[in-house]
């Protein structure tokens, strides 16, 4: 393994606010939630809400190597990702030639799943399913061959799971270490903490990481109801989002895309980069649930995760100036977590500033630790951290601050930590250069 430091020179993202981190961080900080009523047939699926992407197929046009891009031939999840990834190259001027450069080069983005739109499948399953003597559904296995037929070749293409990975990586002319993270919201953050080691140990020299979500997919609003997680349909769309808060009713669908610039420091020096900020650690840790579709039983594992992040940095918690945190907004999982920051920070609990976005735009999945990456890049460059949205209720559990109102903090280290109900827990230490 080599020690070279390890700079971010680049930030993405495609969210509810529009193309780029600054978007979401100036609406953020207006205390702006663009959580709102969904058109049909989203709107009829419950909870009826959600944070969508309004961005369209024109908008990768300028963004790098977008004239190799096929908006047909992406679900919403790769489109997500294509735009996020766009977004960062872009904002570090990263140069994307075919050159050997490109041999040094990888992609390793999280994703869910990989679905497309429902109807699709719907249509299929209506060409394979029957009914047998008892009247229950079950699949004729000789009527598949002709319900393939009426997909194009594109369709299974599409569906791929790793077609972020690849879209991306011809959109960043990778030729070194690509791959596909699914299972669990930390996933973006873990790709963030590989694509790390994967330059430490030599495999490249830049490498892009993120995230995709995109939780108002039908089938995931679907999937989420019958397990009884979205937020109640009662609740007015701006008011439904509220991590760490005692009112809180369930997820909250939405969707975007979170994208950051790895780079060896030598050679973000050698192109004379800007270097954004330093990634100085990374932790992770798995606690399996205590039940079935249930949430870790302690907070231990995060609390691993985040210690083991700070001791890689070589830091410690009186060090951290701001926390990113996931904040679910379901009370179960988000007391987990609560109960874990106010371990891992201690005594300074109630004074250290932890943003959620999902007030602001939703459950976005996989993209919640490389946004959160990426908002923290920014906030320890401008000082200004967003005040805390849907939060006057706070769990017993949480011990930080409450205020709505933005503030200005002398920011050098920030942590960003996702708890996960799958019991996995991630984060990441991002340190100022001075």
């Amino acid at each position: 393994m080599t020690d070279d430091r390890i700079f971010v020179t680049g930030v993405g993202a495609g969210t509810p606010f529009g193309l780029g981190v600054d978007a979401l961080l100036d609406g953020m900080l207006a205390g702006e939630s663009r959580v709102v009523a969904l058109a049909e047939p989203h709107g009829s699926l419950a909870p009826g809400y959600g944070g969508e992407v309004t961005l369209k197929a024109r908008d990768l046009r300028s963004l790098p190597n977008s004239r190799d891009m096929r908006p047909g031939t992406m679900t919403r999840y790769t489109f997500l990702s294509t735009l996020a990834l766009g977004s960062a190259m872009a904002e570090g001027e990263i140069p994307w030639d075919d050159g050997d450069g490109a041999l040094r080069r990888g992609f390793y983005v999280a994703s869910y799943t990989n679905s497309d739109r429902f109807d699709k499948y719907v249509r299929f399953a209506h060409h394979v399913i029957d009914k047998d003597a008892d009247g229950k559904p079950v699949i004729v296995d000789e009527r598949v061959p002709t319900a393939i037929r009426k997909f194009s070749g594109f369709e299974f293409l599409k569906l791929m799971n790793n077609m972020p990975t690849a879209h991306g990586g011809i959109q960043g002319r990778c030729q070194g270490p690509c791959n596909t993270f699914l299972g669990s919201p930390s996933g973006g953050l873990q790709a963030i903490g590989r694509a790390k080691l994967a330059i430490q140990d030599g495999l490249a020299d830049t490498m892009y990481a993120g995230g995709v979500g995109s939780s108002i997919h039908p089938q995931m609003m679907m999937v989420r109801a019958t397990r009884k997680l979205e937020s109640s349909s009662d609740v007015a769309p701006d008011q439904a989002g509220r991590p760490f808060d005692q009112d809180a009713t369930g997820i909250v669908p939405g969707e975007a895309g979170g994208c950051i610039v790895l780079e060896r420091a030598s050679t973000a020096t050698a192109r004379g980069a800007n270097a954004r900020a330093e990634l100085a650690g990374y932790g992770e840790w798995f606690t399996p649930p205590s039940v079935n579709r249930g949430v870790p039983p302690t907070p231990a594992g995060p609390v691993r995760a985040m210690r083991r992040a700070l001791e890689r940095a070589g830091l410690e918690a009186k060090d951290v100036d701001v926390v990113f945190a996931h904040g679910e907004s379901n009370n179960d999982l988000d007391r987990i977590e609560a109960l874990a920051l106010a371990e891992t920070l201690g005594p300074r609990s109630a004074d250290v500033p932890v943003v959620s976005m999902t007030a602001h735009v939703g459950s976005t999945e996989a993209a919640v630790g490389p946004l959160n990456a990426a908002l923290a890049v920014r906030v320890l460059e401008t000082g200004k951290v967003p005040g805390a949205l849907n939060r006057g209720n706070p769990l017993p559990e949480y011990k930080g601050p409450n205020g709505a109102a933005p503030m200005d903090i002398d920011a050098k280290v920030a942590l960003v930590s996702v708890t996960t109900r799958e019991g996995i827990a991630a984060a990441v230490v991002l340190r100022k250069i001075e």
